[in-house]
């Protein structure tokens, strides 16, 4: 499993993590054949490290880099906090290969970071993403950590950058807000308030209704209407959620939304394997069921706490136009996740 995590590696950081080589002397005969450049396990003897050495520094550089701009930008605004204050910051970077009969080959490359504002109120974040759209403005797809869910079409990937204010998780009703905008011309501002209400635990059961008003200047006004059940089993092995969310907008063919169950089991050794069952559609396409089927995935920590690859199977009956057949579609992927500013070990699935 080395090999595959120094390529990705070597992907998320392209600008090097100051590799330095050890230099060869000439030499010594003037018509010997050139001497090939040194590798790279060379130069990392020389500096007297192991093999992955690299991974803790390639983690640990862009954790950093995070940190130090978010205090940057916080101090224009006048904040004088310590640099603690920011280390904070956590995100992930994912890159992932996925495979079905219908849609073919999808590389994705996705990435997310929140980053405290001290300066404004412990309450606000500052987020900057490669995410889709309906993750985030509409709400209308759950979050699926680096990749999104399997069912339902793909939402239109955006990089948003915006400001998100969360009260404090508690029984009842409480309140979020948010407002960003499309890091691309032309500019695309959204802003969006939801009304959450929680009630019980995942132990005895925990039950959340979530209401949400977004707009956005693409997709104008709309709501989106969100109920979830999760409960734990056999002594905090299982989490099962049942998951069903409905969407309009002024732009949007009728009411479109989604149903799933998804089942976690957590194992030994950093590992979990899911499985989902759900289907989506749209009341006014010319389709209204667009798709519904079965999703696997085994994951698991490779190298490092902080460095997770998964694996993953599908078996889903998409159609989009009238006369397509209903044909079944399988399908495949593999996708690592390197987390930084946290080393917590996350069940979900990525590439849902």
């Amino acid at each position: 499993m080395k090999w595959t995590a120094k390529a990705l590696g070597m992907l998320l950081l392209a600008d090097g993590a100051g590799l330095c080589h050890a230099q060869v002397p000439p030499p010594s005969e003037p018509q010997s054949v050139p001497t090939p450049p040194p590798t790279e396990v060379a130069g990392q003897r020389q500096r007297g490290e192991s093999d992955d050495e690299w991974l803790d520094r390639t983690q640990d550089g862009v954790h950093e880099m995070v940190w130090r701009s978010a205090m940057r930008v916080d101090r224009w605004f006048g904040s004088r906090e310590p640099p603690r204050a920011y280390q904070g910051a956590s995100g992930s970077i994912a890159p992932a290969l996925l495979w079905d009969e219908f849609d073919g080959f999808q590389p994705k490359l996705r990435f997310r970071v929140e980053v405290p504002l001290p300066q404004l109120n412990e309450r606000f974040n500052a987020f900057i993403g490669k995410v889709d759209r309906d993750e985030y403005v509409t709400e209308g797809t759950p979050s699926s950590g680096a990749f999104r869910r399997q069912y339902g079409q793909l939402g239109e990937e955006q990089t948003l950058a915006g400001i998100v204010y969360r009260t404090p998780p508690k029984q009842g009703g409480r309140f979020d807000f948010g407002a960003g905008i499309r890091v691309r011309l032309p500019a695309d501002p959204y802003v969006k308030a939801a009304y959450v209400y929680e009630r019980g635990s995942s132990k005895e059961g925990l039950f959340s209704l979530r209401e949400t008003a977004f707009w956005q200047n693409s997709q104008r006004s709309g709501f989106t209407t969100r109920m979830d059940l999760e409960r734990i089993f056999d002594d905090n092995r299982w989490l099962l959620r049942w998951t069903t969310s409905g969407s309009i907008s002024e732009m949007s063919e009728g009411i479109y939304g989604y149903s799933a169950i998804t089942a976690l089991r957590s194992l030994a050794l950093r590992r979990a394997i899911a499985f989902q069952v759900g289907f989506d559609g749209a009341t006014d396409a010319e389709v209204p069921m667009h798709e519904f089927g079965f999703k696997t995935a085994y994951r698991q920590s490779v190298a490092r706490d902080w460095l997770v690859m998964e694996i993953r199977s599908s078996l889903t009956w998409p159609k989009e136009e009238r006369e397509q057949p209903r044909s079944p579609s399988w399908g495949v992927g593999v996708g690592f996740e390197m987390f930084f500013g946290t080393d917590d070990f996350l069940a979900r699935p990525f590439t849902f």
